[in-house]
């Protein structure tokens, strides 16, 4: 089914949000933060990412900028605070508002997915 990068900095939701993914057939590569997103894209090539818009040490808009220039896998935010959901919204395939289950995370993921290319 492909590979996902999960960037989220906290483990425990990274751990949930992975286990759901993993159950239904994805590999998943986890992250901290967007700091080494260009290298996980480039070494795992994803068909997908999700990733945390609030990180510390590097932000979720920022690592979605630079990945644009090298890759150009679908990407899902993920946030508490729905301003930077409405940022990130205009550059991302789909946005998920915190709390969310990992099945409705698996939902989402499935989704973009199976959506034609723009």
């Amino acid at each position: 089914m492909g590979t996902i990068i999960l960037l989220e900095d906290d483990q425990l939701l990274n751990d949930l949000y992975t286990l759901s993914l993993v159950r239904a057939g994805y590999q998943v590569v986890q992250g901290v933060n967007s700091r080494d997103i260009i290298a996980l894209a480039e070494e795992h090539r994803p068909v997908l990412i999700v990733t945390d818009l609030i990180m510390p040490d590097h932000e979720g808009m920022e690592g979605i900028f630079r990945l644009r220039k090298v890759c150009q896998a679908p990407v899902i935010a993920i946030s508490s605070n729905p301003q930077f959901l409405k940022m990130a919204e205009p550059l991302v395939a789909a946005i998920l508002r915190k709390p969310f289950s990992g099945d409705e995370l698996r939902l989402l993921v499935d989704h973009v997915l199976d959506a034609p290319p723009a």
